[in-house]
């Protein structure tokens, strides 16, 4: 759900350093062939991640939902030669996808995809990440979150998609539409992550919502 008026949200996007070419033609494919293509975080959102990782000068990210591998190529474009953008998902067939599409960038190889269940994909990891991007299954948002941050470098930070969930999670917006489990686990999650008084916060409604996350250092 985009939460602007169509005419501003391409104005910002035209105004915004947007994913390369081969992006444009992953999510053009994406849309095209695949029926949950509403899935796909977008180019503002990815014009975002690009923005974020050259503020804070991140080398290495963790990704936890490739789908057809756009939001994974926009990031590794915005990664310096030696970064690497790790990804995760259940979905081996379609990274069929993703790999085609990659293998057509220049920054495709800084991609390195694993299969399996998250959690337990998670707990084989044993580096650090600058940058974790959390789009998976909203059943296992904070546990996902919950591992993730015991994998964050010292000055590392997470961001969480589709948080607002077409505005379902908030309560007078979520009388008027259609309810599902996912909203219950994502009012959950948001409200677990503003209840902690050690973390630095802010949900910004761009898209269907981005909670950026980090530990504060003053906690």
């Amino acid at each position: 759900m985009n939460f602007l008026d169509e005419r501003i949200l391409n104005y910002s996007i035209d105004k915004s350093s947007c994913p390369s070419k081969h992006c444009d033609d992953l999510e053009l494919f994406t849309k095209e062939n695949h029926p949950l293509h509403r899935m796909l975080c977008g180019k503002l959102e990815a014009s975002l991640l690009k923005f974020l990782i050259h503020l804070s000068g991140a080398k290495s990210v963790l990704e936890l939902g490739t789908f057809t591998g756009y939001s994974a190529l926009s990031m590794a474009e915005a990664l310096p030669i030696d970064g690497r953008v790790t990804t995760i998902d259940k979905n081996k067939k379609i990274n069929e996808i993703a790999s085609k599409f990659w293998k057509e960038s220049k920054d495709g190889d800084k991609i390195r995809a694993l299969f399996g269940d998250g959690l337990e994909v998670l707990e084989t990891l044993d580096e650090e990440f600058d940058l974790i991007f959390i789009d998976a299954d909203k059943r296992n948002y904070k546990a996902y979150f919950d591992k993730c941050l015991s994998l964050l470098s010292k000055s590392g930070f997470i961001v969480v998609d589709n948080v607002l969930w077409s505005g379902r999670v908030v309560e007078e917006i979520g009388k008027e539409l259609e309810q599902d489990k996912s909203t219950e686990y994502l009012v959950e999650f948001n409200n677990y992550i503003s209840s902690r008084d050690d973390l630095v916060k802010t949900l910004l409604p761009i898209r269907d919502g981005i909670y950026l996350i980090k530990r504060d250092s003053n906690a």
